[in-house]
């Protein structure tokens, strides 16, 4: 009897030295697919991606700001722990977050722009009809971007690009061209779910998943939020659960 639980007592040892002396992993600076996540998901997770990003960018007031195209070096690692934390069938906050569909609020804020131009301007004309314009680079940007414009009013038209990119700095480009009287990267009036990035490093990503409802179009009245930590090896970390108190699915109306 002495010797099994001798035996047991080793193995359990052999077991926490081997987790302890396991070395972080990075997370990948390219774009890639787990294999456990299915292209729609991909690209819900992937729109989650940049417009994390994009938050990252402006709280650490980054040069990265000024440019159209999101660098794939920054949102790779943080799509890589969002993919973690959507595959994870053990840890409970994870099946939370994947039963409520949490995910980062607003995703037309990297792919649309709203423009008001002068409808008389034959370069306006021109896009309207033609999907081209008489300005060399004009289109360059919207042949790079695949820039679609839709009216949406007299003077008024919605720009819009599979690609996931800064709006903000597209739309500053776009105001520069001449007969275009203003452009703003589109902006969403409700509130929602959302997932916020605490800390980032190359082996360790910390985010707030948070999930809203009641009232949400103008500002949700109740939020239950997990703060999780992601390791690049593949560990997912529940750092604190907080909030109200999760409602039944199907009798909450966001």
């Amino acid at each position: 009897m002495k010797n099994r639980v001798l035996c047991i007592l080793l193995f359990l040892a052999y077991i926490l030295y081997a987790c302890d002396s396991e070395p972080t992993a990075d997370f990948p600076t390219q774009i890639i697919q787990h294999s456990e996540i299915n292209d729609s998901i991909f690209e819900i997770l992937l729109d989650d991606a940049h417009l994390i990003c994009l938050d990252f960018y402006t709280n650490e007031g980054m040069q990265e700001l000024q440019n159209i195209e999101i660098r794939e070096s920054h949102v790779a690692p943080i799509l890589s722990a969002l993919q973690t934390v959507y595959a994870d069938s053990v840890t409970t906050a994870a099946l939370d977050i994947r039963k409520y569909n949490v995910h980062a609020l607003c995703p037309e804020q990297i792919h649309k722009i709203n423009i008001t131009v002068d409808t008389t301007s034959s370069l306006i004309k021109s896009w309207r009809n033609f999907g081209f314009t008489d300005n060399l680079n004009l289109d360059l940007l919207i042949d790079e971007y695949d820039l679609q414009l839709d009216s949406t009013g007299i003077n008024s038209y919605l720009l819009s690009s599979a690609n996931e990119l800064n709006q903000e700095a597209l739309a500053k480009k776009i105001s520069e061209f001449p007969d275009i009287l203003q452009a703003q990267a589109f902006n969403c009036d409700a509130d929602g779910s959302q997932i916020e990035i605490i800390y980032f490093s190359p082996d360790y990503i910390q985010l707030v998943y948070s999930y809203g409802w009641g009232e949400c179009e103008s500002g949700c009245i109740h939020r239950h939020y997990w703060e999780l930590g992601i390791y690049g090896n593949g560990f997912v970390e529940l750092i604190s659960e907080s909030g109200k108190a999760l409602p039944n699915l199907s009798t909450t109306a966001k």
